[in-house]
């Protein structure tokens, strides 16, 4: 079961890691000139103590305090071509591959990643720009928990995770194709609760990059503004499905469905940004699991009931989604007593049609379980914009 959900995952990934190369495409297409550039980036960074294994409960007997990472990109930008880079004033996308390093490989290995990426200006000086990227994959070459051969890694649970990286660059040219770049991130490395122990790596990282231009740099500055699109009221209704194991079970072969319906309601604030209000409504069928792990009575019980706020970013048909919520009804928790938190993407396949994935947590770190998702959008128009 645990195989049919990694590759699942992998599945969706690969279709969101392809997107840029389809936006490549398409420009080339269009016989428009297009602007490659391949860059070389090396990151040093921090792992945050957030488990006993990082702590040093590790066979090594001690801390694991520093992670390195060896990457390299292939990217494009372009001068306003299509709308979504006219309203985000020229964002670079592409694809990257990176290779991990945790100074610790008996017990992780050395991870490769595979993810999209999307680097948007925050801000262009003279000379500097300043840019917020995003990369979103998947990693594997784990090596993962072992009950005989690894027991100590209650970090990494299976061969495969999620690659998340949040963070900001900045670079300065050198020459005509040559650009010098330095930056910080926050990554992340999980499985979505779906093969535990999978307590995860959060790494902040300062990184510094060289980046060659094939064809020089297409001149971002002169894009003109995007047109103002006709703004809609969206009403969301999305079903959902994932498989986990249990946190409190977390080293047993247990394994258990969760099913869900939301509706959200979305007011489209600008051309790149959505916010959303709505509700969750999921069973879990293992939230009244009994001592040994095993499934419990199906009752209402089971059911949970959370109210969130849900910001999503767009570029052209991907949304880039975000949340936080609170569980109005929880077996466990309680009424209104813990929040949750999604993050992942969307993307529209046909019409109002649309497939994703989501990572749900609780507390920004623990990862509850992942949300493949399909949905529908009914839309009606605000006034038109003259």
């Amino acid at each position: 079961m645990t195989s049919y959900y990694l590759k699942t995952l992998v599945f969706f990934l690969a279709l969101f890691i392809n997107l840029p190369l389809n936006y490549a495409q398409n420009q080339e297409i269009e016989k428009k000139k297009h602007y490659p550039s391949v860059s070389a980036n090396y990151g040093y960074g921090q792992i945050l103590p957030t488990t006993d294994f990082v702590k040093g409960d590790n066979l090594m007997g001690a801390p694991m305090d520093n992670f390195q990472s060896f990457t390299l990109k292939v990217l494009w930008q372009n001068p306003g071509y299509k709308p979504w880079q006219q309203i985000y004033k020229g964002p670079y996308y592409g694809f990257g591959i990176s290779l991990g390093d945790f100074f610790n490989p008996k017990e992780v290995g050395y991870p490769i990643s595979y993810y999209g990426i999307l680097g948007i200006p925050i801000q262009q000086w003279k000379k500097l720009e300043l840019y917020a990227e995003f990369q979103f994959g998947f990693t594997q070459n784990w090596v993962h928990y072992d009950s005989i051969t690894n027991p100590k890694n209650v970090v990494i649970g299976a061969g495969h995770t999620v690659h998340l990286n949040i963070g900001i660059n900045a670079f300065y040219p050198l020459s005509k194709h040559i650009d010098l770049g330095a930056g910080l991130s926050f990554i992340h490395f999980s499985n979505g609760g779906m093969e535990r122990p999978n307590r995860g790596f959060n790494i902040y990282s300062p990184s510094v990059e060289l980046k060659y231009h094939i064809n020089s740099r297409p001149n971002t500055r002169a894009i003109k503004e995007a047109k103002k699109i006709n703004r809609t009221h969206d009403l969301l209704l999305m079903i959902g499905y994932g498989n986990h194991q249990l946190v409190e079970h977390e080293f047993d072969t247990n394994y258990y469905a969760i099913g869900g319906l939301s509706a959200i309601y979305f007011n489209r604030l600008s051309n790149a940004f959505r916010l959303g209000a709505g509700v969750d409504v999921n069973y879990w069928w293992g939230l009244n699991a009994r001592q040994d792990g095993t499934i419990g009575p199906r009752t209402l019980e089971n059911f949970t009931i959370g109210l969130l706020l849900q910001p999503e970013m767009i570029i052209d048909r991907l949304s880039l989604v975000g949340g936080i919520g609170i569980y109005a009804r929880h077996l466990n928790y309680g009424n209104f007593h813990q929040t949750y938190q999604r993050l992942g993407v969307r993307y529209d396949v046909y019409k109002n049609w649309s497939v994703g994935i989501n990572v749900r947590a609780v507390n920004f770190m623990l990862a509850e379980f992942m949300e493949f998702n399909m949905a529908y959008v009914f839309k009606w128009n605000k006034q038109k914009t003259k």
